[in-house]
């Protein structure tokens, strides 16, 4: 083969030296003038070229390019044409011998002649294919294969299972350790998620520390059989001589029943997963139709409420349940509850719709609303009720609690309404008191300032203690519902409720005890020392108006 043209013998030998150092680098050398180009024997093998010797050179490569790329590429040359940069360093996908694109990185020099014309350029192309093939950090498959894998499995009619592993506090080890570590925790993780497996199976590193285990042939009893091994290898998880704990959640797919697009598959499993982080599950969840209907639900009421919110609250409405004084037997105040009344989805609690104003942040503008509602009809009532409120209850989740200017909101409406700031409660969720304490008392300090009141509300329930009581200035206890039940059980049970009210008059703490629901409990929680009691033995949350006519006329 004649490459005179190009370069002498001693840049020949060069060349072929330079060519055979890699197989994922492909050199060049181009004589500009003659519009002719010599390769190495792996990019003619690679690309599908057809010799080491391309003239003309550049449409013989360029044609190669991918059409969307060219005129990065186009624009490249003629940057170096004009003599703005000898230098070229370009990524762009090309195609390759078998009619995929794959990305590549091309960088060259180019030399030019007494009258600035292009004269001999050389450089070389690395194949970046490779790099979207294997994450660096596990070793393991990349996402980008694993829409290859099971769109060939799909094509070809095969069977298989796939999971979808989920770390549900690797967060935390990134905190603590910071990133290195991290990398390191997923490297350990991925080669554990594979040590004595099945053969016929492969993994992948997904989006951020997820991983996904495709078993070709795959069954239920496969899948179960997998997750069950790996929940054994996690429980002892030393890195550089730390015990790591790291939970997960898994959702399980099979194709082609699950799914007969690469999108869909992928789709439905990651509704399994969701549902296995919500339910808390520790077993695998396999996708089913059901939960793909349960899906599409939300997205649609997504949209509802968004447009609810977006149309000055339209559709929602608050509702009051009367909160008693123990002794008195008089209501004294009252929870102010949202609901929401929607012709396309009647019947929509809060347990549904509540959760997706606070996944979307509406509950910002909506607890808003919520707080100038209840106010409202407040003064209303305290301007020609003969029986005034004390106070009304809000509740505030722990994304409310971020707005920082909720406090400020709240001093306005209070103002503008001519009500003193103490007869606005506003109820903790269980919520709020996750994560750190000092973060907390920040927030509320402002409230506090402003002279609003805060009650805890669902105590006893998860992170709930004692200790709470001592780091959380609360004015009101309210005792959850699930607790005030138990005084019917054992005496232990009784005396630990008898605990909590004590300790809280001691400190000067009011208590209210929540789902009374008979004389027996009203008894009990009365005679332990609660001074305020809510339950649907006294009344179940009823309209404003309904509530006005019934404790307020």
């Amino acid at each position: 083969m004649d490459y005179d043209c190009i370069m002498n013998e001693y840049d020949s030998r060069l060349f072929d030296v330079l060519s055979n150092s890699s197989n994922r680098t492909f050199f060049f050398a181009s004589n500009m003038k003659q519009n002719t180009a010599r390769w190495s024997k792996g990019a003619v093998e690679y690309f599908g070229l057809e010799s080491e010797i391309l003239c003309p050179a550049d449409i013989e490569w360029g044609k190669r390019i991918h059409p969307d790329d060219f005129p990065i590429y186009l624009e490249d040359f003629e940057n170096m044409a004009n003599q703005v940069s000898a230098y070229h360093d370009c990524e762009y996908r090309m195609r390759n011998a078998e009619g995929e694109y794959v990305w590549v990185n091309c960088k060259g020099y180019m030399t030019y002649d007494d009258e600035g014309q292009m004269d001999f350029f050389a450089g070389f192309v690395t194949n970046l294919g490779v790099r979207n093939k294997i994450d660096p950090v596990t070793e393991m498959w990349t996402i980008q294969e694993f829409r290859r894998d099971i769109e060939n499995r799909l094509y070809k009619n095969q069977k298989g299972a796939v999971v979808l592993i989920g770390l549900s506090n690797f967060k935390r080890v990134n905190d603590d350790y910071g990133y290195s570590y991290g990398d390191k925790v997923l490297y350990c993780i991925a080669h554990k998620i594979l040590e004595g497996g099945v053969s016929h199976a492969r993994l992948y590193r997904m989006d951020g520390s997820d991983f996904a285990l495709l078993i070709d042939n795959g069954t239920r009893e496969d899948v179960i059989k997998e997750i069950e091994r790996i929940k054994q290898a996690f429980e002892d998880l030393y890195i550089e001589q730390k015990l790591v704990h790291v939970d997960f959640k898994a959702g399980a797919v099979l194709f082609p029943q699950d799914g007969k697009y690469i999108d869909q598959l992928m789709s439905n499993m990651t509704i399994a997963v969701e549902n296995a982080k919500n339910s808390g599950v520790t077993d695998v969840v396999f996708f089913t139709e059901e939960m793909h209907l349960k899906k599409t639900r939300i997205l649609r009421l997504k949209d509802a409420i968004r447009e609810c919110v977006n149309d000055s609250c339209r559709d929602f409405h608050i509702v009051m349940q009367p909160i008693m004084d123990a002794h008195s037997g008089e209501c004294q105040s009252c929870e102010v509850l949202l609901r929401w009344n929607s012709e396309d989805f009647p019947g929509t609690g809060p347990m549904e719709f509540v959760p997706i104003l606070e996944s979307t942040g509406l509950i910002i503008p909506v607890g808003k609303w919520v707080i100038e509602e209840g106010l409202r009809y407040l003064k209303k009532w305290d301007q020609s009720g003969t029986r005034p409120l004390e106070k009304i209850h809000v509740n505030l989740s722990y994304l409310q609690l971020q707005d920082e200017y909720l406090a400020d909101y709240a001093a306005e409406r209070l103002r503008e309404y001519g009500i003193e700031p103490g007869r606005l409660v506003l109820e903790l969720t269980e919520s709020c008191r996750i994560g750190r304490i000092d973060d907390l008392l920040n927030s509320l300090q402002k409230f506090r300032d402003y002279g609003i009141s805060i009650a805890l509300d669902d105590f006893g329930t998860g992170y709930s203690s004692l200790a709470v009581l001592k780091d959380i200035p609360a004015d009101i206890v309210k005792i959850d519902h699930t607790m005030i039940k138990s005084v019917l059980g054992t005496e232990k049970e009784k005396r630990f409720i008898e605990l909590i009210i004590s300790f809280c008059n001691d400190v000067g703490i009011t208590v209210c005890a929540e789902g009374v629901e008979n004389a027996t409990i009203m008894d009990i929680v009365t005679e332990a020392g609660a001074t305020l009691l809510q339950g649907y033995h006294f009344d179940r949350p009823l309209s404003p108006d309904e509530f006005y006519h019934k404790y307020v006329k």
